[in-house]
């Protein structure tokens, strides 16, 4: 995704919505390119122009990151055919997202904790969570 798309498709409807409307929240974002790691991008300008709080997580920890177990149901939709037409692979993604339910979302965020914790007594090793 590139950073034009990331801010115009998702940042400025859907988070910009959430900021509109006064919710507070820090958004967790992978390291993606698209999310706007570099020091001064289109995406760090509207997360500065707009107030709004995030952090990336550490990379390579999927423990840290539900994120990474969301993108399980898409993946094995799209996984299910050989084919690879554009089409196809959206509407198998779009299919995988929509058997994700909000609840699943919500309880790994809640896990997170736990993890830490976790994680600090297994001295920085993956938990397996």
């Amino acid at each position: 995704m590139t950073l034009q798309c990331y801010r115009d498709s998702i940042l400025e409807p859907v988070v910009g919505e959430w900021l509109r409307q006064g919710q507070f929240f820090v958004l967790e974002e992978d390291n993606d390119s698209g999310h706007g790691t570099s020091k001064k991008n289109i995406v760090r300008d509207w997360k500065e122009r707009n107030g709004l709080e995030s952090f990336f997580n550490c990379t390579q920890s999927p423990d840290f990151s539900p994120i990474e177990k969301a993108w399980q149901l898409p993946k094995q939709a799209v996984n299910k055919r050989p084919c690879w037409e554009d089409d196809i692979v959206k509407q198998l993604a779009e299919e995988g997202w929509q058997g994700l339910k909000q609840e699943t979302i919500n309880k790994w965020v809640d896990q997170i904790p736990q993890i830490f914790k976790d994680c600090l007594e297994l001295d920085g090793a993956i938990t397996g969570h």
